[in-house]
């Protein structure tokens, strides 16, 4: 059983009668939504489908935590925006001028990436949640046993929270920040007094500028929102973590069972842990540059207490052919005899896709390393797929679909091969033969050459022409290198490149007669 059909097989066991599941995610942002923070995202949106399969009522809600304070000026932005340190990051303006609040900016990029993978989630933003005074009466309960919150937190914590300490934040009428001393008079009355001079008592069941601090924010918005589940990342599961503190809060405080909440690992690309706040981010966008999304969304069906890592080199190869792979097992066109291996497969491919069940469909698979080398040797897309019909990768007589996945994929590829490849991976076919590369070529690499051609020009296999160049080279008596080098030099000015008779497959058939026959 795949780990998201287990936890929805947990979450049902738990309250068989419940008559619909809730998942829920959270963030705030003050940062770059990257990579890494939607390992969270897909893990609930994974257990939510899980939900779905069984005929379960479920609703999945993504939390934007936008009434938290701007804390502090990342990377990126300037250093005058320390003037707003203390505002609700949905007051702070957008350093970048595109939106209506610094929170907005991120939000809404988030959300169209959510919506490019697919993801059906609910979003609430706390900053109209808390306004509205929905809270009023989780903030009292918590009001009304800040101490025993205290001693909980205390527990954990080195240096303790001091006598006196108040679990919530209040935003000034006047200056809009939560520099404020406040005390809690009972009931559901609050007097505060601001740094900027202004004070007041108000019934924050009638306005609501009062917000819980994160460790019991969390915990309440599972009572208040009937949360089932809730994974978490390893920092939170820490012990005497959010998650440790928030157990206890929802237990003690609110009386409310805890959802269930595995942890889940970091997501790597390259750089190490992900930090919106130091700018060492991968967005979705930037994997969507060169991956499918439903590649990017198998991705993260990996279990979820193992590091995730996607690569931008060489190793992005793998993960096409791993997700070809495991397509290829779900439509029965590959078998997997290993009945618990095949079950994942199949079961992640299913959980990767991005249509509704009933357009679903088995399309041709273009080898990606295959793809990189013809959409850079090949520009009009259509004489690719032509050039791809010949070389066998893909069947003729192609549906639209299947060019549309064609074409996606060519220009994935050619993305990956500019902006992200080794330069191995790397080809511009020269437009003509430099004269110090005729000056190098030996006699016996000019007759590869010719041989080369022999073998290209009677439309051979890639698995033929590679036994026609092993042929060649004992004929010639002639080094492997150095066969296979004289290609590599007429066509690149390189000494090695792409394996030869793959890449002879993406060349056009006149240029290559020319610049071979011309030489030899």
């Amino acid at each position: 059983m795949h780990w998201a059909d287990k936890y929805a097989k947990e979450i049902i066991e738990r309250d068989p009668d419940k008559e619909r599941y809730v998942v829920e995610s959270a963030i705030t942002p003050s940062g770059v939504v990257h990579a890494g923070n939607f390992r969270e995202i897909l893990t609930q949106d994974f257990v939510y489908r899980a939900l779905k399969r069984k005929r379960e009522k479920a609703k999945f809600i993504y939390v934007w935590d936008d009434f938290d304070r701007f804390r502090k000026v990342p990377k990126g932005v300037p250093d005058n925006f320390s003037e707003y340190i203390g505002l609700p990051v949905s007051s702070t303006p957008d350093p970048w001028e595109c939106h209506e609040s610094y929170s907005e900016h991120f939000i809404a990029q988030a959300e169209e990436e959510a919506r490019e993978l697919d993801i059906e989630a609910d979003f609430i933003k706390m900053s109209e949640e808390y306004p509205k005074s929905i809270f009023a009466d989780e903030i009292k309960t918590a009001l009304e046993k800040k101490e025993q919150i205290r001693q909980i937190l205390n527990k954990y914590r080195s240096k303790p929270r001091p006598e006196g300490w108040m679990p919530t934040r209040t935003y000034c009428e006047e200056c809009g920040k939560d520099t404020t001393q406040q005390e809690y008079l009972g009931d559901y009355k609050i007097k505060y007094k601001c740094k900027c001079g202004h004070e007041n008592t108000f019934d924050f069941r009638k306005k609501g500028i009062i917000k819980l601090k994160w460790r019991v924010d969390w915990p309440m918005r599972w009572k208040h929102y009937g949360i089932d589940f809730e994974s978490a990342g390893k920092e939170h599961h820490a012990s005497g973590g959010s998650w440790d503190t928030g157990i206890e809060i929802s237990k003690q405080i609110y009386k409310n069972v805890p959802p269930v909440g595995p942890m889940y690992e970091f997501i790597k690309s390259g750089k190490g842990k992900m930090s919106s706040s130091e700018g060492n981010v991968v967005r979705i966008n930037d994997l969507l540059e060169v991956y499918e999304p439903e590649i990017v969304r198998y991705l993260y069906t990996r279990k979820i207490n193992t590091t995730i890592k996607i690569p931008f080199d060489q190793g992005i190869i793998n993960e096409y052919n791993r997700f070809d792979r495991a397509e290829r097992v779900y439509w029965g066109a590959e078998e997997e005899k290993n009945e618990r291996k095949k079950e994942n497969l199949v079961r992640s491919y299913e959980l990767s896709q991005i249509k509704p069940e009933d357009e679903w469909k088995f399309l041709p698979q273009p080898d990606f390393a295959f793809c990189t080398i013809i959409s850079q040797t090949t520009k009009d897309k259509e004489k690719a797929i032509k050039l791809l019909e010949e070389a066998g990768h893909v069947p003729e007589d192609l549906d639209e679909k299947a060019v549309k996945r064609i074409k996606k994929r060519l220009g994935l590829s050619k993305n990956w091969a500019e902006k992200h490849a080794p330069e191995q991976y790397k080809i511009k076919v020269l437009e003509e033969v430099p004269e110090e590369v005729k000056q190098k070529l030996s006699s016996k690499q000019k007759k590869a050459l010719e041989k080369i051609w022999e073998a290209v020009s009677q439309s051979r296999t890639e698995k033929e022409l590679k036994d026609e160049f092993s042929k060649a080279i004992d004929e010639l008596d002639i080094q492997p290198k150095k066969f296979y080098e004289a290609a590599y030099l007429v066509l690149l000015n390189k000494t090695q490149g792409p394996k030869l008779n793959r890449f002879l497959k993406t060349i056009d058939k006149e240029l290559l007669q020319k610049r071979f026959l011309e030489l030899s």
